[in-house]
């Protein structure tokens, strides 16, 4: 099993951002003497006589990539046991525990702290359940990444096993377990940023949050915790990431006006623009990949996106990470999706729906192609398109775009 990063780079932090996260799991500690020391105890038969060390990650010049070093290496005796006692300076930041060069356990600390760790090493895979005594901060972590990283590591498994799948079925299958799982990661992440407010621990949880979605609390987390973990690689990392999706964001919502010369020239006409903010949103009947009838109307009283989108079209199924996360994000406070395909293609439209895990329930298409009725009524004549509107059923925003829709959304539903 290759050594887990620190940091890890993700593809839903909006795939051009490379981040690196913690990755976790080390053991143990008894305070003797002065300074930073590290007394631990490993359980069961994994634990004994074997190497121990404590890495550090170094960021690299650019301030993302980088790679871990060890500060601190020993080896535990017969029993188990061990003492770490490293000796240069350490900031206060999230810290690993690698045991066997296979298994970790994430730690907080700094020069101060002295830790006792008493783990139970597994054969294979992250150390859970430790328990930490000198520092509470530092079993937080290790009861959050208990319950997280198994979901995590299931979810995984989950992904390979959609590529490695012969059939659609089986992938389809899989791709809603997915789902659900990354519910379950997502809802325990929050759970522990509220139950936590104001530990150091916090900084853990973002590692499973998309940032687009959750800015708010990325920021907040990263303010909470800067006096502390300021100095630390993993806040300093966190942070320049979020500055340079702020920027993004604050790009793709700036308006995009036409140059109008010397004066002579009309602006053109924005594609799609049949109705624009103010007008009232044509009611949209249509059927669902079941047959069954869904209609716009019944959604009045939320925040609705209707989303014009198609399997074949590549500029849609590259938006639709996007509107998952907006979903994902603002579902709870009122916010729906109504699904508009110009499929022609059942089978087409329902994979697609399933292999972009497009979770709301409100899919409709008539398999007419670019002759769809609501795609006419609207006056579509390219996608993805998307209109927003708001409880009134009054349109508030069109041709939307990833942070563009974000932005909106946090305006509407804050």
């Amino acid at each position: 099993m290759k050594e887990r990063d620190l940091f890890r780079q993700t593809a839903h932090w909006m795939g051009t951002v490379t981040v690196f996260i913690i990755l976790l799991l080390t053991g143990g500690c008894q305070s003797q003497g002065n300074g930073n020391t590290i007394d631990g105890t490993l359980l069961g038969p994994n634990g004994r006589n074997v190497e121990v060390e404590l890495k550090k990650w170094m960021t690299g010049k650019d301030g993302k990539s980088g790679q871990f070093i060890a500060i601190d290496a020993t080896y535990s005796d017969a029993e188990g046991r061990f003492n770490l006692q490293p000796q240069r300076p350490l900031p206060m930041d999230f810290y690993q525990i690698m045991v066997s060069k296979t298994k970790a356990l994430v730690v907080i600390m700094d020069s101060t702290k002295n830790l006792e760790i008493e783990a139970t090493v597994p054969d294979a895979g992250y150390i859970l359940n430790a328990q930490i005594k000198g520092f509470d901060a530092a079993q937080e972590a290790t009861e959050y990444y208990a319950k997280a990283m198994p979901l995590q590591d299931r979810k995984s498994m989950m992904r390979v096993g959609m590529q490695q799948a012969k059939n659609a079925q089986r992938r389809q299958a899989l791709s809603v377990q997915s789902v659900e799982v990354q519910a379950e990661i997502t809802a325990w992440a929050k759970s522990f940023l509220n139950d936590h407010e104001g530990s150091l621990a916090c900084l853990g949880p973002l590692e499973h949050l998309d940032i687009r979605p959750n800015m708010v609390v990325f920021k907040e987390v990263l303010k909470s915790t800067k006096s502390a973990l300021g100095g630390g690689a993993y806040h300093q990392v966190l942070s320049s990431v979020i500055q340079g999706e702020e920027a993004k964001m604050q790009a793709a919502t700036k308006a995009r006006t036409i140059p109008k010369g010397n004066g002579a020239n009309k602006p053109r006409a924005k594609k799609n623009s049949r109705y624009t903010v103010g007008d009232q949103a044509p009611d949209i009947v249509m059927n669902d990949p079941t047959g069954k009838q869904r209609k716009l109307s019944d959604l009045r009283g939320k925040v609705v996106l209707v989303d014009f989108w198609a399997s074949w079209c590549g500029p849609c199924r590259r938006e639709n990470p996007s509107v998952v996360r907006a979903y994902q994000q603002y579902n709870s406070k009122g916010f729906e999706i109504f699904s508009v395909s110009l499929d022609k293609d059942l089978e087409r439209w329902k994979g697609a729906i399933a292999q972009d895990q497009l979770e709301w329930p409100n899919h409709v298409c008539d398999l007419k192609g670019w002759s769809n009725e609501a795609a006419r009524a609207y006056g579509v004549s390219s996608i993805p398109h998307a209109v927003l509107i708001d409880q009134e059923g009054t349109i508030v925003a069109t041709h939307l775009r990833g942070g563009a829709l974000v932005a909106k959304l946090q305006e509407l539903l804050p």
